[in-house]
């Protein structure tokens, strides 16, 4: 796979960028996204991004109703998560395999694509506000740490990719992209640009996992 830098999103590519809409996947700020493009129209947006640019799209999870229009233009939720593709791989039938670099929080205003078969948008950043505090951040840690131990027993491979030096709400952030499952849970801490309530909200869903899995492993 060849791999390239990432940079910044510039106001220029925010103006104009290609939208994958999945729908099972919210994409976080801080992460890596792989993914598989085999459809013809994204097999299309895949050769776009790399002969005209910009080397960067959103990823926006499909709203409630998407199966009966999937086809076309199913409705989508706004807020998203737009990166830059830093890995590329293209497959001797023609798909695409590409990593993103998640960059930016974004809502969506869609532009006219009739030119194109697939979708594009102005991506607006979203800025985070507010903080949160140190004792609620290392609650947040410790409850993801928990389950990370239990995850190792089966994955031993497991690590939770979050460092301390991270702000608070990037740190959310990563810790929802590795153990928070539920898409609605998902895009709703990715909706959430309150630094406090979202890092409640994630320790909330991954206190939630811990439970199950204390649940699951207890003697019967």
């Amino acid at each position: 796979m060849d791999w390239l830098p990432s940079t910044p999103l510039t106001a220029e590519e925010l103006a104009c960028l290609p939208v994958f809409p999945l729908p099972r996947v919210v994409f976080f700020p801080g992460t890596a996204l792989p993914l598989h493009l085999f459809e013809p129209r994204y097999r299309r947006m895949a050769e776009d991004c790399f002969e005209t640019g910009p080397k960067a799209m959103a990823v926006t999870l499909l709203a409630p109703g998407w199966e009966e229009d999937y086809e076309g233009d199913p409705p989508i939720y706004e807020v998203a998560g737009a990166g830059r593709i830093v890995g590329h791989q293209l497959r001797p039938d023609g798909t695409h395999d590409i990593i993103l670099h998640g960059l930016r929080r974004v809502r969506l205003e869609e532009l006219p694509s009739d030119h194109v078969p697939y979708r594009l948008a102005r991506a607006v950043p979203i800025e985070d506000t507010g903080t949160a505090a140190s004792a609620d951040v290392l609650a947040m840690m410790a409850v993801a740490m928990s389950v990370a131990s239990r995850v190792r027993e089966r994955q031993p491979d497991f690590l939770l990719q979050v460092s301390a030096e991270l702000p608070a709400g990037r740190a959310a952030d990563v810790v929802a992209d590795q153990l928070v499952v539920g898409p609605e849970d998902r895009q709703r801490i990715l909706q959430t640009v309150d630094v406090k309530e979202r890092v409640a909200l994630v320790t909330e869903a991954v206190g939630s996992l811990l439970a199950q899995l204390s649940e699951a492993h207890a003697p019967s």
